[in-house]
């Protein structure tokens, strides 16, 4: 057909449809002829969700409406009387970090593209708060820290000052001239290099000095070690607690003091354990010697005698002496103080027996180191010397340099 036929469309007539919505009171007039209105094709009818008033704001009603997701209608269907929105409903997180502003403000960008406030995932939220929480507990240590160095009062129980340079080179030249005069020159002995110096320069052999540096392992090589306190920043506690447990000397006091020790080689339970057996084989010997008719000793040097206290080579050459001639003992000591306890007695003061040979001591002497050359070498002692005692008596010293075995042999 053609275009003018579809212009004007032909009355319709639904059966049925004349006395449809009439009252039953009123009868349809079939007669009538008026002409009906042509009926227009309707759209289809797309349904609307409901509009919340101003929720989201006039400009957000303006243009076509995008579509609505599902979360963001779950959002949006929230009771009226809820109250309103929680912190985490508006505020938006992002790839660069927590805007701290409100979406809708001047500059910062409303909620995401895809309709959700929430957009950000529960396990990135807690990680982001985690990082907070830990930066914030870090700047809190910072301010303490701060506020206490700066409001504590300076504690009068801290470190010592350093020893004046005068004062250390004076502990340091009395060190040095212990160790040069009382420790065997066949003995290594461990130092650092100001003290090493020192020694060197008092007549003890650089042959026989162990310079103790940074990269110095523990001094077991070192029969007698010089804690001075750059040796101490070397080793710390550890030297006297497990390389060095015993005293021979000590000199000066505060940052200055200077300590001569022995090293253990095989640890400190190990030279305990040697110096118990050392010194059950020493009451022994002397408990023996006070037997001997040809010795004479006072109640002072008896006691020392039978506790152990006296070095076993002392012990050997004193039994030997008395072989040839009678033997009268002063006294027990070692040179220089601090010692350890349980450090043996290396020296021991002779008088002669009569009043003819007191007269004549070069002659006691001589026949004293007669008598000591018959014995083993290693039981002669270092030096036999006449020297006078602070009361004003003469006796003839017999003295071992240090330190002492932890065991003697017989000659």
């Amino acid at each position: 057909m053609g275009d003018e036929d579809r212009g004007v469309p032909l009355p319709r007539r639904v059966p049925g449809a004349a006395g449809a919505g009439l009252p039953p009171s009123v009868t349809a007039e079939p007669e009538r002829t008026e002409p009906e209105r042509p009926v227009q094709p309707e759209p289809p009818v797309q349904p609307e969700p409901p509009v919340q008033p101003d929720r989201l704001g006039p400009d957000r009603r303006a243009g076509p409406r995008p579509p609505v997701l599902p979360a963001r209608i779950a959002h949006l269907k929230r009771p009226v009387n809820a109250g309103p929105a929680a912190e985490d409903e508006v505020t938006e997180w992002f790839e660069g970090g927590p805007r701290w502003s409100r979406p809708g403000q001047a500059g910062v960008p409303g909620p995401a593209s895809d309709g959700s406030v929430d957009a950000m995932p529960p396990g990135r939220y807690l990680a982001l708060l985690s990082v907070l929480v830990a930066a914030a507990f870090v700047i809190g240590s910072l301010a303490v820290l701060t506020a206490r160095h700066f409001t504590s009062p300076p504690a009068s129980g801290g470190a010592p000052a350093a020893a004046s340079p005068g004062q250390a080179a004076a502990v340091r030249g009395d060190a040095a001239a212990w160790v040069a005069q009382q420790v065997s020159h066949g003995a290594v002995v461990g130092c650092d290099r100001v003290m090493c110096a020192a020694l060197t320069a008092h007549g003890f052999p650089a042959r026989d000095l162990l310079m103790l540096s940074p990269i110095s392992p523990s001094p077991v090589n070192a029969a007698v070690v010089v804690e001075t306190a750059a040796v101490r920043g070397l080793f710390g506690t550890s030297l006297g607690l497990a390389w060095a447990p015993a005293v021979l000397a000590s000199f000066g006091s505060g940052p200055a003091v200077i300590t001569v020790r022995v090293t253990a080689p095989h640890g400190a339970a190990a030279y305990q354990t040697a110096l118990t057996a050392d010194l059950a084989a020493r009451m022994t010997a002397g408990a023996a010697l006070l037997k001997d008719r040809r010795i004479t000793v006072p109640a002072p040097a008896a006691a020392q005698l039978s506790s152990g206290q006296v070095d076993s080579r002392l012990l050997r050459a004193l039994t030997a002496v008395a072989r040839h001639q009678p033997v009268r003992i002063v006294d027990f000591g070692n040179i220089g103080s601090g010692a350890s306890a349980g450090v043996p007695l290396r020296f021991a003061d002779l008088a002669e027996t009569d009043q003819a040979a007191r007269l004549a001591g070069a002659a006691y002497l001589r026949s004293v180191r007669a008598d000591l050359s018959t014995v083993n070498a290693r039981f002669r002692p270092a030096r036999t010397a006449i020297v006078v005692l602070p009361g004003g008596q003469a006796v003839l010293r017999v003295e071992f340099t240090a330190p002492s075995p932890l065991a003697g042999s017989g000659p």
